[in-house]
């Protein structure tokens, strides 16, 4: 019998597959696309680029832009009736 992983990303292989049409390298307009304060996005991670991936519970959600910190992004999500700041890439989010 097998030890599981008790990583971040355990149990998400579904979530974090993509199809065979998607697989290759990220598009470069997603890669430098930018927010602004105020924005509302979908949190929609991608798979190809691990760096800043938000936890599992998040993935689908939506949420507003606060701010830039360095290359990242401050998003404030409604989670379980409270609101949580995590800091996201602009490759995990989309614009609504």
């Amino acid at each position: 019998m097998s030890i599981t992983g008790n990583g971040m990303h355990k149990r998400s292989r579904n979530k974090l597959r993509l199809s065979v049409n998607e697989r290759g390298k990220t598009d470069m307009k997603r890669v430098l696309q930018s927010f602004s304060a105020g924005d509302r996005v979908m949190i929609k991670p991608d798979p190809r680029i691990q760096r800043n991936i938000p936890h599992r519970s998040f993935f689908g959600s939506n949420g507003v832009v606060l701010g830039r910190k360095g290359k990242a992004y401050t998003v404030e999500v409604l989670f379980g009736g409270k609101a949580k700041r995590i800091d996201l890439l602009a490759v995990h989010m989309r614009k609504l």
